[in-house]
């Protein structure tokens, strides 16, 4: 799993993540524990919410191609978690809802490490590899990002 398996699909579509950037082509990392290895665009929107001026931002994306021993009979999953809009460094939680069905709860910084808290993947973190360089935007815009992948770090 050392290198890129397919594109990325670009379609509408959070947890204690470090976001880092690959471009498409580029070897994503392996800790040997897998993950998801082909993503969708991870979207943002405003709403209404806790952060500065009472808004947040609602991220959404798809994975799939997921191969890993912590995710066993899941082919796909959907990222979704509201961040505080201007609120740099909250606690942010969100969930992967997978395509067997079970749900994984995941808790994290934006802009670093998300660990799964529960659900598939318990106990451990997840890495998003992005087609672009991310620089705060969790946070302080609603840009829209390519994902590359999602694998397992530990």
């Amino acid at each position: 799993m050392g290198a890129l398996r397919s594109a990325f699909v670009v379609l509408l579509g959070g947890a204690g993540l470090l976001i880092s950037t690959a471009g498409a082509g580029s070897a994503v990392p392996d800790s040997g524990l897998g993950g998801c290895y082909r993503g969708s665009v991870l979207t943002a929107q405003r709403v209404p919410g806790t952060g500065s001026a009472g808004q947040s931002v609602r991220r959404t994306a798809q994975v799939w191609d997921c191969v890993s021993p912590l995710l066993p009979g899941i082919g796909s999953g959907r990222f979704d978690a509201e961040l505080p809009w201007n609120g740099g460094g909250s606690i942010t939680s969100g969930t992967f809802t997978w395509s067997d069905g079970s749900v994984s709860g995941v808790t994290g910084l934006p802009n670093t490490l998300w660990e799964i808290t529960s659900g598939p993947g318990s106990g451990h973190t997840v890495q998003f590899q992005l087609d672009m360089p991310m620089n705060g935007d969790w946070y302080y815009t609603d840009n829209s990002m390519a994902i590359v992948a999602a694998t397992f770090l530990r």
